[in-house]
């Protein structure tokens, strides 16, 4: 395995970020936006005017543009701080990379000159709506009339939405053969009449992402605007690809686990005095920091986020040197990250206590936001059930960090 090394242009990316996520405006604003829960739209700008947002697309970073690695480092870096743009980022990301994938058409082409200029974002809802919870009502029905495409229907955790210029839409086109049916994509551009943003949004957790529902209402959008093809056609991705998705979630929650470990270590240096022990003993008071039990959780967090972090720059550079990675090893390094989150959002808690856990605290969000990234709690489950069925030398396959 090579370690990838960054291009000069990404290395002054990478500090020039840093600088950004490390200011005081940066860091209030994510909590200006986690109280009003909405996206901190500030830092959309920052990142687009750093030139984060156009990086799926930026040739500078690299032949066929930015390094797993240095995608990784990115969202690492903003996680720490702002984890809740750093997911719609991601999601953005996804949506540049598949635009750039599809066929030329007008909209397409509009839509990834402006990404790669850093001048617009991309969102896409293709889950159920926010209230709903029956899969078969979470999708948009397509009908071709003569020289249009008319869209309807509603889906939703559209990340990003908020701050977005264009959505990605799909659906599958009604009365089309059944036995191959034909599939629309298209690109619609958010203010347009018949695409209607709600504004819904509302969590316990990654309150900041944007992730509404977004609805088409007899959306027409020209048939010389939308890909149009049966689904037989349709070829399946790279099979890396999800994982470069879901490794850039699991470093949102790497640097996320990390500065909430920072905050404990604080903390627990600087509580003193009644109740700082195990029992009550007013004669003995002392720092938590000086506590076994603390110093017992402390040390299961460092064995977490260390080896998490480890795994995962390790995976990135495997990817980065073209190594045709096996799924088991994929899934291996997704499991260990979401269970080094649940392991840190429950084991920061217990060790601060009440006085940490107060929103006049940081820690109170990093919790939240923690628990929020990694909410479907069978996907755990799921995950160590298919490293188990790849054990017995059956085949599995690598599905990403949240649905199936």
């Amino acid at each position: 395995m090579t370690l990838t090394t960054h291009p000069p242009a990404a290395d002054q990316l990478l500090a020039r970020l840093r600088e950004q996520v490390g200011s005081p405006e940066f860091g209030e604003r994510v909590v200006a936006a986690d109280q009003d829960g909405r996206m901190a739209l500030g830092n959309v700008d920052v990142l687009r005017a750093l030139g984060i947002t156009g990086m799926p697309l930026d040739r500078s970073l690299g032949p066929e543009g930015p390094s797993v690695r240095l995608m990784i480092e990115v969202m690492e870096t903003l996680g720490a701080v702002d984890p809740s743009t750093a997911v719609a980022l991601n999601m953005h990301w996804v949506g540049a990379r598949t635009l750039s994938r599809l066929p030329s058409f007008p909209r397409r082409d509009e839509a990834l000159a402006a990404i790669a200029a850093h001048e617009a974002t991309i969102c896409g809802a293709f889950s159920n709506p926010s209230a709903e919870v029956d899969s078969r009502r979470a999708r948009l029905s397509c009908r071709i009339e003569g020289d249009e495409v008319v869209l309807n229907g509603r889906a939703g955790f559209g990340s990003m939405s908020e701050a977005a210029t264009y959505a990605m839409l799909g659906g599958m086109v009604e009365d089309s053969d059944p036995d191959d049916p034909q599939m629309v994509m298209t690109v619609g551009r958010l203010g347009e009449p018949g695409l209607v943003l709600h504004r819904n949004w509302s969590a316990m957790g990654m309150r900041g992402t944007g992730s509404n529902d977004i609805e088409c209402r007899d959306l027409r959008i020209p048939l010389a605007d939308c890909l149009v093809v049966p689904i037989s056609s349709v070829q399946e991705g790279r099979g890396i690809d999800p994982a470069i998705v879901a490794f850039g979630v699991t470093a949102i929650w790497l640097g996320l686990s990390q500065a909430a470990v920072d905050f404990t270590v604080d903390h627990v240096t600087h509580r003193y005095g009644y109740m700082a022990e195990g029992t009550f003993n007013p004669t003995t008071a002392a720092y938590r920091a000086d506590e076994a039990w603390a110093q017992l959780g402390l040390g299961n967090l460092d064995h977490w986020v260390g080896t998490g972090r480890v795994l995962l720059q390790a995976m990135a550079d495997r990817i980065d040197a073209g190594e045709d990675v096996p799924a088991p090893d994929l899934v291996r390094t997704l499991f260990h990250l979401r269970r080094m989150a649940e392991e840190v959002a429950l084991g920061v808690m217990k060790i601060c206590g009440a006085h940490g856990y107060v929103t006049a605290q940081p820690l109170e969000r990093m919790v939240r936001d923690l628990f929020g990234g990694v909410v479907m709690a069978w996907k755990t489950d799921q995950l160590q059930l298919t490293l188990g069925v790849g054990t017995l030398g059956r085949p599995i396959r690598f599905t990403g960090p949240a649905g199936s």
